[in-house]
C-alpha cells in the first residue's frame, strides 16, 4: 500500500544502489557488527569489547594509547570501553609511570571471559570465512588493509573534526 501525500505517491520510486564507499562500508560494518555482537552475547561482551580483550591478552601489558592505535579507535572511545571492562573486573589499568598513560592487562576473570568469547567468535568467524572462500577472504582482508592505509594517511594529518551538536541552532526545526 502506497501512502498518498498531496496527490503524490510516497515510496513509489524504486531505490537505486548506493554508490558512496563510506555509506556502503558503514552499512556493512553495522550488519557484520550485529552478527558478531549476537554471537558474543552469551559471553557477555560485544564485538568491540572482545577486540579489546583479545588484543590486551595478545600484547599485555599494553598501553591504552598503543591499543587504541592498533584497533583504530579514538582514545576516548577506548577509555570509555576500558572503564566498563575494568568495572566488570575483566581488565586492570595501572599507571605506566609516564604521565597519565595507563597500561592494560587482563584479570583472571578477563582471561576466562576472553576464552569463552573466543569459542563464540570462532564460530561466527568461520561462517563468515566459509561464505567467501579462502581466496576471496584473503582478497577482502587485503582490500580492507588498503582502504585503511589510503584513508589513514589522510586522516592522521587532518585537523580535528568539529562535531555537530545534536541540537545545533543551525539545524533546529522550525
Amino acid at each position: 500500500m502506497r501512502l498518498q501525500m498531496n496527490s503524490v505517491a510516497v515510496d513509489a520510486q524504486p531505490l537505486q544502489p548506493i554508490q558512496c564507499a563510506c555509506t556502503n562500508l558503514k552499512m556493512a560494518a553495522r550488519i557484520v557488527g550485529r552478527a558478531y555482537d549476537m554471537a558474543l552475547g552469551p559471553a557477555g561482551v560485544n564485538a568491540t569489547q572482545y577486540a579489546i580483550l583479545v588484543n590486551v591478552r595478545r600484547y599485555q601489558p599494553i598501553s591504552q594509547m598503543r591499543l587504541a592505535a592498533h584497533l583504530g579507535l579514538e582514545r576516548t572511545t577506548l577509555y570509555r570501553a576500558v572503564d566498563i571492562l575494568e568495572g566488570h573486573g575483566l581488565l586492570k589499568a595501572t599507571p605506566s609511570g609516564e604521565g597519565v598513560t595507563q597500561v592494560l592487562a587482563l584479570t583472571p576473570r578477563g582471561e576466562q571471559i576472553t576464552t569463552q568469547a573466543r569459542r563464540e567468535w570462532e564460530q561466527v568467524q568461520q561462517r563468515f570465512q566459509r561464505a567467501f572462500g579462502t581466496a576471496r577472504w584473503s582478497e577482502f582482508l587485503h582490500t580492507l588493509a588498503e582502504i585503511r592505509q589510503h584513508f589513514g594517511d589522510r586522516v592522521d594529518d587532518a585537523p580535528p573534526i568539529r562535531r555537530v551538536r545534536r541540537h545545533s541552532r543551525a539545524i533546529r526545526r522550525r
